[in-house]
């Protein structure tokens, strides 16, 4: 479930300012795995031109992403139901009533004992396709950047005027220098919720904050993220099965110390800064393919994927 209250970050139309790298960037052999579903390729091909445009260094290859409606997810991967008391301690859930008004769950019950949901198909089809994602990262052995065909590199930065892909480049360049230092497991180039800076229960270490990147506590969004074969390996060993949907799954598995991830800031991120990154999310005006079987900040209906109590 995305966090309350999420910024906006302006759409427009691209500088024109493309990217190339230089000898010995840390970018260098960083292959992208750009996920999308077949039968939309009109988000492909739009995600596919800006990069073209903006990002003619980078070494893209489109991954099907699993079909949620039509594909078979084995139960040993991605489980068919989740429950929501560890998403919880950092979303916003209110009571939740049937069409007659009558209380079926209130705040309280989502937090304890947690209320079952059912994936919905999208988010079911999202989850398997991040898993094998993190399959093709352990095969490959080196790290690799995962997008999600809604990401946008064109956006209005905090610190005032238009994001590129040159800023994109230069930036990234500085993240997976610092990440690697700190022998990380996961970048988030894209986020929204607690790192360090706003941490919520983890306690920051004392001194001067990095300006490049933060510990993360439970971040949300997969729009963009860097994932190294450590990681993979630590994300499919937990997945038996991926209980959670998987933007809940990997934030968990960072809040419990399992996981080591990070999040990218942009130039003008801050403290105060509750979504930052150098990438942000198309916005398609309803047409997404993912349902949030919790309603999320999307509106989504909150019952409709409400889990069938026994002997209902």
């Amino acid at each position: 479930m995305p966090a309350a209250a999420e910024e906006v970050r302006t759409r427009s139309r691209s500088p024109h300012r493309a990217s190339t790298l230089k000898a010995g960037s840390p970018l260098e052999g960083l292959t992208a795995l750009l996920l999308g579903l077949e039968r939309r390729p009109d988000r492909r091909e739009r995600c596919e031109q800006m990069l073209k445009q903006e990002t003619p260094w980078m070494k893209t290859e489109f991954f099907r992403a699993t079909d949620g409606k039509l594909d078979t997810i084995p139960d040993t991967e991605v489980a068919k139901t989740w429950n929501t008391k560890n998403n919880s301690n950092y979303g916003a859930y209110e009571d939740v009533m049937d069409k007659e008004g009558k209380v079926l769950y209130t705040a309280e019950q989502f937090a304890d004992p947690g209320v079952d949901y059912e994936f919905s198909p999208g988010e079911r089809g999202c989850a398997h396709s991040h898993y094998r994602m993190w399959q093709r990262v352990v095969k490959e052995g080196k790290p690799m950047l995962i997008l999600e065909d809604d990401v946008q590199l064109i956006f209005e930065r905090n610190s005032g005027g238009m994001s590129s892909g040159k800023t994109f480049t230069e930036r990234l360049e500085l993240g997976v220098v610092e990440a690697t230092k700190r022998n990380a497991d996961v970048l988030y180039l894209g986020w929204s919720g607690h790192r360090d800076g706003n941490f919520k229960f983890s306690k920051a270490n004392p001194g001067r904050k990095n300006p490049i990147v933060r510990k993360a506590e439970y971040v949300w969004t997969t729009v963009a993220y860097v994932l190294w074969p450590r990681g993979a390996e630590r994300l499919l060993e937990q997945a038996k099965p991926m209980n959670q949907p998987v933007d809940n799954f990997m934030g968990w598995e960072c809040r419990e110390g399992r996981l080591d991830s990070y999040v990218l800031l942009d130039d003008g991120d801050d403290d105060e800064t509750w979504s930052g990154g150098i990438v942000t999310q198309l916005d398609f005006n309803g047409d997404s393919d993912i349902k949030k079987s919790d309603g999320g900040d999307q509106g989504d209906d909150p019952t409709e994927y409400l889990a069938k109590k026994n002997g209902a």
